[in-house]
């Protein structure tokens, strides 16, 4: 496995941790009954298709925006090269400080304070408006789950291309969306059990913020490039 495989899959896996955060895994009955018209747990057939439909095309929407704000970053990446491993270790500290704030160590009140969308979009219902629902719901990016999203940037950052930005944070969106598709396909079966899965999405924060303390850890210190480094040369085949 090389060092690309294990960064598109940290923002895969960064990606389920943004959707199981204690503010992202309430609000998901809520923009899936908004955007898609239908009343939430409804079990019939007709209903869960229009759900599941509705739901790809907002998924759509913010992946599209996150790919382009990987794609941007990515090209920053490449024109602050000069001071790029000095703004790489700054974030990396800054991952440790958010990490411990999701772990529950410390507590950073502006990482408390939901900015989320609250507005509306038109009225009535189509798959434009998912779509423009979804690039809207990227744009207003809760900051309690930033730190994740953070972690993919500095990635997308180091990797100093268009592409392989857009790539990370597209992937990032996709570990986002597919439990909001399964989740439409299921709703009648999930909402109920939110509740119960609201207990647990703590233990998916403590996990999220010592990973995020791992990573700031190895940006810091050296230690992602040298196993970057290592994976190319294929040194662990």
């Amino acid at each position: 496995m090389g060092a690309e495989s294990v960064s598109i899959l940290a923002a895969l896996a960064a990606g389920l941790i943004a959707f199981f955060s204690p503010c992202v895994l309430p609000l998901v009955p809520i923009y899936l009954g908004y955007i898609s018209g239908v009343a939430v747990g409804r079990p019939d057939k007709a209903a869960r298709r229009t759900v599941v439909s509705h739901a790809v095309v907002f998924v759509l929407g913010f992946s599209l925006v996150f790919a382009l704000l990987g794609a941007a970053v990515g090209l920053l990446g490449r024109a602050l090269d000069p001071i790029l491993p000095t703004l790489i270790r700054v974030g990396g500290v800054a991952l440790v400080v958010m990490g411990l704030h999701m772990a529950g160590v410390v507590k950073i009140p502006a990482l408390y304070a939901e900015k989320r969308w609250e507005g509306r979009i038109g009225s009535g219902v189509g798959y434009a408006r998912s779509l423009l629902v979804g690039m809207v719901f990227a744009a207003g990016w809760t900051p309690c789950v930033g730190p994740v999203l953070t972690a993919i940037l500095l990635l997308a950052m180091e990797a100093q291309t268009a592409w392989h930005g857009a790539l990370l944070l597209m992937v990032f969106g996709v570990g986002l969306g597919i439990p909001f598709v399964v989740t439409g396909a299921l709703m009648d079966v999930i909402t109920p059990r939110l509740k119960a899965l609201g207990k647990r999405a703590r233990v998916v924060s403590v996990v999220g913020g010592v990973l995020l303390i791992a990573m700031g850890f190895a940006l810091v210190t050296g230690l992602y490039d040298r196993v970057a480094f290592a994976l190319n040369a294929g040194w662990f085949r």
